[in-house]
């Protein structure tokens, strides 16, 4: 049985995440133009390592939207598995409600910060004086839907700690050994297509 706001958020945070994939990709190869380029050829494309910085945050951002869609944030579950099913689902929850509020906080902080760089036009001190709102915006669209898929997974697990215990710890719960398993035999069977 599918996780009914996976199947939203799954696609949606695959499609953001090969994106960004891309976007590392090019990097990696300016970033090897610039290695190539000041070594033999005495050139620099300013700004590489920067853009990398950037890079770099707006990767976290979008990969902890992915790695929620796909359940795969680390759970240390040596006693919740000890615990009676009770026990686990409303801790199951309650981890989800965390992650929910730590996401939609660091959007609202996020948010303040990308307001003040496009007031005051902040760019940054380095050869490009990149407007710094290009990067955060970036960011904050990566933080933006982690902050709606936790919260749409955090809403679910609340009506599941009420409708459905032990969905929730099935849905909800740290990933076991078989879970993983199934996981990547549904990935080289969609890869086989």
């Amino acid at each position: 049985m599918e996780n009914p706001v996976g199947k939203i958020a799954v696609p949606v945070a695959r499609f953001v995440a090969i994106l960004c994939g891309y976007g590392v990709l090019i990097l990696s190869f300016a970033i090897t133009v610039e290695i190539v380029g000041r070594k033999f050829f005495g050139f620099s494309l300013q700004g590489i390592d920067d853009i990398g910085g950037y890079a770099l945050a707006i990767a976290a951002a979008v990969g902890a939207s992915y790695t929620m869609a796909m359940r795969g944030h680390t759970r240390i579950d040596v006693f919740l598995i000890r615990m009676p099913a009770f026990w686990q689902a409303v801790l199951n929850a309650v981890a989800m409600v965390t992650l929910a509020g730590f996401a939609v906080f660091a959007l609202y902080r996020g948010e303040d910060v990308l307001s003040e760089s496009i007031e005051f036009r902040s760019v940054a001190t380095n050869p490009l004086q990149t407007p710094l709102w290009i990067p955060q915006a970036t960011w904050l669209f990566g933080v933006g839907l982690f902050a709606v898929f936790a919260s749409a997974y955090a809403a679910h697990s609340l009506y599941l700690l009420v409708a459905d215990r032990r969905r929730l710890n099935r849905l909800y719960g740290p990933a076991t050994a078989k879970d993983e398993v199934d996981a990547e035999l549904e990935a080289r069977k969609e890869e086989g297509r």
